[in-house]
């Protein structure tokens, strides 16, 4: 660690001497700058280098140019954020400064256009007509509460008051990939807009089943999104923004591993498996704002059906065969009141309610004992929250700020729970029928200190509290009832960084030193009998490490980034049983390294047959993770270089682009169950083209 501090002090001191390099006149690049960082999230200051916390933004150029078309795309583009690719929608678990959970509610929150997303089965959405994302890490407890532990994710789409235009996404690429993305932003007047984004994806599968000879991963979706903002007078706004999606997805390219070569033989299976889910999303907003103040109401609600049928066992015997389906509908209502940043001290109150209904049902072949499972399982969740936070400027001494903010959630866990089994053709018979319920109420404190260093520069330090409450689990193999239900984890956070704009807006530099200690950490273990998973507590972990992210213009047209974090996540003391003590390993699914680096190069070529040629050059590293808490299994440090060359002419752009380009082999996913190892090996090199028409 010490290390860590002395990388971020060089950073501020070199930092203090750059504003004082005058521009000489004939500078090339002097009115050349990187964009304004600015944030959209409606809790939060407008500017990012005025919060007192580590936040990535990801632009629509980003994401455009990096080929951005889901979550788990942004994985080593944000510093300690890493996302695990299960090849199937049904679970995107995402793990940020070694916070994470991989069975379970999320402990990273997602919101899209302000709808809170609750659930890891609707994380894996297609990206489309997407704006901006926001990446703020740490603990967003105080004011977004709910699954929000390691940090939050808001995803924004793009408004028809800011954009006027009808555009035309193709996409071709190798293994079938194909998309069209379609939308029309009507912007009527300055008070009144719609938009109408419509997209289609598809690709025919990057591993085949040696059994059947098909794709073992080829999916379809398509989705699409309705917006329209009214501003009924100046102060006065409304919109509702309305999305859907539908998809399926023919089987999961997992394939047996052997732990003593550390080689994954290839797919191969009997039984077809595939996982089918529609999506739909709606939030109505509700903005007054006057000369003191702005009142926002946000209601939500979102529905998902899911049906995953699976091989469980993997292999081309008849073992284990489950059909797992979900059903939800999520409710939600918040109320934010704030002041609008005009003096200098700073408030917001707010409340949060939500009601969730997740019914799941489990229906489960094991041939050899000639045995039927079914498994009903009634989820009623419910919550409110009310929370404050407050901010002062030039607090005791000139440029000091001060802010502290406080949460009470409370929530209800209600779950009916029914087990029916059945041997050969005979009908199912009750085993199980029980009734479980849990209250959790949690205060969740913020306190941060940020001092302007000068008028581009600025440190600071926060001391926040994670929680996550606890839940129920509903494997069959669970026969204790101690092991029905998981205690809730919380965590207090330590965070020192620093801000910066440099050399007029050419330079930005952030860095962050971090420590996590928390107790309770749910963890997922197989259960005893090997036929299934649970969520259990560990007594007591902690996290640490460094991130930073640099982002210039060195000179006209040419733009540069590195973005990277160290991150050390261990167990402090967890007992397993009496024979198996995991204390000191290290926290599955967390790289201890992560790196992202490159750049981007204008060529104006100004004839009429081309305006400009956009290149770009990227390189995501990933250092070395564990697949299991007794870290025999890991996957090593790999990287994956991807780029980019588009061809502009006036509403016209022709892309080029490779994705892992040069082919690194490596595991995306690993896991254990009936005695033996799985993995899912990464995506191949893939290579493609996009055209973009607007007009």
């Amino acid at each position: 660690m010490k290390k860590l501090f002395v990388i971020t002090l060089t950073i501020i001191l070199f930092s203090q001497i750059l504003p004082a390099h005058e521009i000489a006149e004939d500078d090339t690049i002097r009115n050349y700058k990187l964009e304004e960082i600015v944030i959209k999230s409606p809790k939060e200051l407008p500017l990012i280098r005025e919060i007192p916390g580590s936040i990535s933004l990801l632009s629509e150029r980003q994401l455009a140019n990096t080929e951005t078309h889901t979550l788990a795309d942004i994985s080593s583009t944000v510093p300690n954020l890493f996302m695990l690719d299960y090849g199937s929608k049904l679970q995107t678990s995402v793990f940020m400064r070694g916070v994470g959970s991989r069975l379970g509610t999320p402990s990273i929150g997602l919101y899209v256009d302000n709808v809170p997303y609750f659930e890891k089965a609707t994380f894996g959405f297609d990206f489309f007509d997407i704006e901006r994302i926001e990446v703020l890490r740490g603990p967003q407890g105080t004011l977004y509460g709910r699954n929000t532990m390691g940090g939050i994710i808001n995803v924004f789409s793009k408004s028809p008051l800011v954009y006027d235009e009808t555009n035309i996404l193709a996409t071709a690429g190798n293994y079938g990939n194909y998309s069209v993305n379609i939308n029309h932003y009507n912007k009527i007047n300055n008070n009144l807009g719609y938009s109408i984004s419509g997209n289609y994806l598809n690709h025919n599968g990057y591993f085949i089943n040696e059994f059947t000879g098909n794709p073992a991963d080829k999916q379809y979706s398509a989705g699409g999104r309705g917006r329209l903002i009214w501003r009924l007078s100046d102060k006065l706004t409304l919109e509702n923004i309305a999305s859907f999606e539908i998809s399926k997805q023919f089987g999961f390219p997992y394939a047996l591993y052997n732990d003593s070569t550390n080689q994954t033989e290839s797919v191969n299976y009997d039984q077809e498996s595939y996982y089918d889910r529609d999506l739909f999303s709606n939030g109505f907003v509700v903005k007054y704002q006057n000369e003191a103040f702005e009142f926002i109401s946000t209601t939500s609600y979102q529905y998902y059906d899911g049906l995953m049928s699976v091989d469980q066992d993997f292999t081309k015997n008849k073992i284990y065969f489950f059909e797992i389906g979900d059903k939800q509908n999520m409710f939600s209502q918040e109320f934010v009141l704030k002041s609008l940043p005009a003096s200098r001290y700073k408030w917001l109150f707010g409340t949060f309610g939500f009601y969730q209904s997740l019914y799941q049902e489990t229906n489960g072949s094991i041939y050899a004992q000639k045995l039927k499972q079914e498994i009903l399982s009634d989820f009623k969740i419910s919550g409110i929250a009310f929370y404050h936070q407050s901010s002062y400027d030039d607090f005791l001494i000139k440029n000091l700020s001060v802010t502290a903010g406080v949460r009470l959630d409370m929530e209800k866990d209600v779950l009916d729970y029914i087990f029916n089994q059945a041997v050969g053709d005979a009908p199912l018979s009750n085993l199980v029928s029980e009734n479980y319920s849990e209250n959790f109420m949690q205060f969740i404190p913020k306190g941060a200190l940020r001092y302007s260093l000068n008028k581009s520069s600025n440190i600071y330090t926060t001391v926040s509290k994670g929680y996550k409450s606890g839940g129920f689990n509903t494997n069959t193999s669970i026969v204790l009832t101690e092991d029905r239900a998981y205690d809730a984890e919380q965590s207090w956070n330590y965070e020192f960084g620093f801000k910066s704009s440099l050399l007029n807006n050419r330079l930005f530099i952030d860095a962050a030193v971090f420590y996590i200690d928390w107790n309770n950490q749910q963890i997922y273990q197989t259960v005893p009998s090997g036929t299934g998973s649970m969520l259990t507590n560990a007594g007591k972990s902690e996290s640490k490490g460094v991130e930073f992210e640099i982002k210039a213009l060195p000179a006209k047209n040419l733009e540069i980034w590195l973005a990277s974090g160290y991150n050390k996540a261990t167990f402090v003391e967890y007992v397993k049983d009496n024979k198996t003590d995991y204390s000191g390993n290290y926290i599955p699914y967390v790289p201890r390294f992560s790196v992202s680096t490159g750049a981007n190069y204008l060529i104006e070529v100004n004839k009429n047959w081309l305006d400009n040629i956009r290149m770009q050059l990227t390189y995501n590293g990933f250092g070395k993770h564990f697949w299991n808490e007794d870290n025999v299994a890991y996957q090593d440090y790999y990287g994956l270089m991807n780029f980019r060359a588009g061809f502009e002419r006036k509403n016209i752009t022709l892309s080029f682009w490779g994705k892992n380009i040069f082919n690194t082999d490596y595991n995306s996913f690993y896991f254990n169950a009936l005695g033996k190892s799985y993995a899912q090996i990464g995506k191949p090199a893939l290579i493609g083209a996009n055209v973009k028409i607007m007009f």
